[in-house]
């Protein structure tokens, strides 16, 4: 009996084998008739199984003898486009290439031309819905269309982030930008208290920046309970923005949301309901969060409807207002009484959702990013400080205005830190395309043609950012080695004046509904990468949406905190506040408890980051302190 169990499972064995290698024999045919470099895996890095296990494997792989270790297994990292960047694309010597493994054939582009072709050509390179089919949590939206579908919710949502509705982000972005100040400096704005995890105040503080824009709820920072500047918060929601949880609800308005959007992984492994019955408790506490934002969200949909039908607007920017208008779903024919809308409330519910997903992510990303960036270059904040005062004229911030301050903002120093922390850490490190089955795709590089092959999933990848074909070679450091400057955190290179040849020319939209923001990613008196090789917020009709409200958010950060005070690296764990008042300013050791903390916080910007939705730091913090302008801790000559 054993030994039938073990013929037949053997049997099992070998035919799954040959299976395999007959499958990678034939993927592998088809990747090598494109013309480009192909690299074999023995699997699918993509697929959930590796995703789930590879940091427990893959260090045991690299404990293979050298001989059998090469690209392919540095390949194996879901991550390998942040950690080593353009280093495979020199490697093989081709701006892209392809692996091929026994279930999948997979394209990573890292030329700006290429990236070009397949972003305007949406119809030959559409995104791949398999991977956002779980974000309708809450109704079909926009970043999980395509085709026909998409053109309609991208109809819906575009109006609501043209130019006229910016300024209410820039008006809210300061309030949220002074509170946020106020929890990192005390409330006498002495500073130098050690913020422990800025990446979590700055999730925060997006949520709420979009909760106001996109909701119009002005929700209470926690610390602000109960003295909080005045806002404008309908009646009807103002039982949204305290702590204790309103009639019908388990969890406030901002536990709710806070919990969905920072364990968002878990709910694309599981429905809400059946994450609830779980036997973990984050588990069932973002299965609870998710039924409970959905609450709100049913509140808010009716609040504004009602207020819609009574004819009453309000102020400004409200997304979730916007959708309802925008879709006509309170609009019914005369004659018959029904709708004349195909929209369903769940599609409104849906884009809202997105909308407050994409948009909390990526701007708390840059601008946690940006802060500990300028912490390890001072030179670089300075430069900053020096352009703010310049713009501001040390105005207060209750005189700042949008149509005034922005552009100088978007123009200066402050856009040219935003656009270098992009550039390093691209919050989508591996943008997805795709090409259809029997479809394969021509496309053009270096005046050669290639083929891009059927069914490959194709990835707009970050190392275009350290493409030295776009990005200055290599300079000397302070230490008078050489490192290459792509990889460096160098803001000053947007300022530079010797801009490229080639203009910007905006997407030829074939439907003017369809355009949301318009211009360039970049300022005009700004340094103007190659079209192709600056995409953080991608490139041609599936750009991001929401591009100028984020950079809106971000620059209005910059000038709240950086009219006033410096940034610092936390250097508690290697000297206390007593230890470090002793010391020389400038001195040899103060400079060595630094360079500790700027090891530390290099390493971790180098390896210690991870995705899940976007790039950020994962079971680790930086520490940060803000200390007035003046009393910094930490400058060198």
């Amino acid at each position: 009996m054993a030994s039938t169990i073990a013929l037949g499972a053997s049997a099992i064995v070998i035919f799954y084998l040959i299976k395999s290698y007959l499958a990678l024999s034939q993927n592998l045919k088809v990747a090598r008739s494109s013309g480009l470099p192909v690299l074999v895996t023995p699997w699918n890095v993509y697929a959930v199984p590796w995703l789930a296990s590879y940091m427990i494997f893959l260090p045991l792989l690299r404990k293979l003898p050298s001989v059998c270790q090469g690209l392919w297994l540095e390949l194996l990292d879901p991550e390998w486009a942040y950690r080593i960047g353009y280093e495979p694309f020199a490697r093989l010597g081709s701006d892209v290439f392809l692996t091929a493994s026994s279930t999948s054939i997979k394209a990573f582009v890292a030329n700006a031309e290429v990236i070009t072709q397949i972003t305007t050509r949406r119809n030959d390179f559409p995104k791949p819905l398999e991977l956002y089919k779980n974000l309708n949590i809450y109704g079909k939206n926009l970043v999980a269309a395509e085709g026909q579908t998409w053109r309609m919710h991208r109809k819906l949502t575009a109006p609501s982030f043209g130019e006229r509705n910016n300024e209410l982000v820039f008006a809210e972005s300061l309030h949220h930008a002074q509170s946020l100040l106020t929890l990192w400096t005390g409330s006498d704005g002495r500073g130098n208290m050690t913020v422990n995890n800025p990446a979590h105040d700055t999730m925060r503080f997006a949520l709420y920046v979009i909760s106001r824009a996109g909701f119009d709820v002005r929700v209470v920072w926690p610390h602000e309970e109960g003295k909080a500047r005045s806002g404008s918060t309908s009646a009807t929601q103002s039982n949204f923005v305290g702590a204790t949880p309103p009639p019908g609800h388990k969890m406030n308005y901002r536990q709710a949301i806070s919990t969905l959007l920072e364990n968002i992984m878990w709910t694309q492994i599981a429905p809400a309901k059946y994450l609830m019955r779980s036997p973990f408790k984050v588990h069932r506490e973002v299965g609870l969060a998710v039924m409970e934002w959905g609450k709100y969200m049913e509140e808010i949909y009716e609040n504004k409807k009602t207020e819609l039908a009574s004819g009453q607007t309000a102020e400004g920017m409200d997304l979730f207002g916007a959708l309802i208008k925008g879709s006509g779903i309170l609009d019914k024919d005369s004659a018959t009484g029904e709708r004349k809308t195909n929209f369903e409330r769940s599609d409104l519910l849906g884009n809202a959702f997105v909308i407050m997903l994409a948009g909390h992510e990526t701007t708390a990303n840059t601008l946690h990013f940006s802060l500990v960036f300028l912490a390890l270059n001072w030179a670089s904040q300075k430069r900053l400080q020096e352009d703010i005062d310049s713009s501001l004229q040390g105005r207060p911030v209750e005189q700042w205005k949008y149509e005034e301050d922005f552009p100088r903002l978007f123009n200066g120093m402050a856009a040219a830190v935003m656009n270098e922390t992009l550039r390093m850490l691209q919050p989508i490190i591996n943008i997805p395309k795709s090409t259809a089955p029997n479809s394969p795709q021509p496309f053009t590089m270096d005046s050669k043609t290639y083929t891009m092959p059927p069914d490959t999933s194709v990835f707009l990848c970050c190392a275009v950012h350290k493409n030295p074909r776009y990005w200055p070679g290599p300079v000397k450091g302070k230490d008078g080695h050489e490192k290459p400057d792509p990889q460096r955190f160098r803001p000053e290179r947007w300022l530079a004046e010797d801009k490229p040849s080639d203009t910007f020319e905006d997407i030829n939209y074939d439907d003017e509904d369809l355009r949301g923001p318009s211009g360039a990613d970049t300022s005009a008196s700004l340094f103007r990468p190659v079209k192709g090789s600056y995409v953080p917020f991608s490139d041609g009709y599936r750009s991001c949406i929401g591009r100028r409200f984020a950079q809106v958010e971000i620059l209005a950060v910059f000038a709240v905190i950086f009219q006033k005070y410096s940034v610092e690296l936390a250097v508690d764990e290697f000297a206390s506040d007593e230890e470090i008042d002793r010391m020389p300013k400038g001195g040899k050791e103060r400079k060595e408890v630094w360079q500790k903390a700027a090891d530390r916080a290099d390493k971790l910007l180098s390896k210690g980051l991870g995705s899940i939705i976007t790039l950020q730091l994962r079971g680790s913090t930086i520490p940060i302190r803000m200390v007035p302008r003046g009393e910094e801790r930490f400058v060198f000559d």
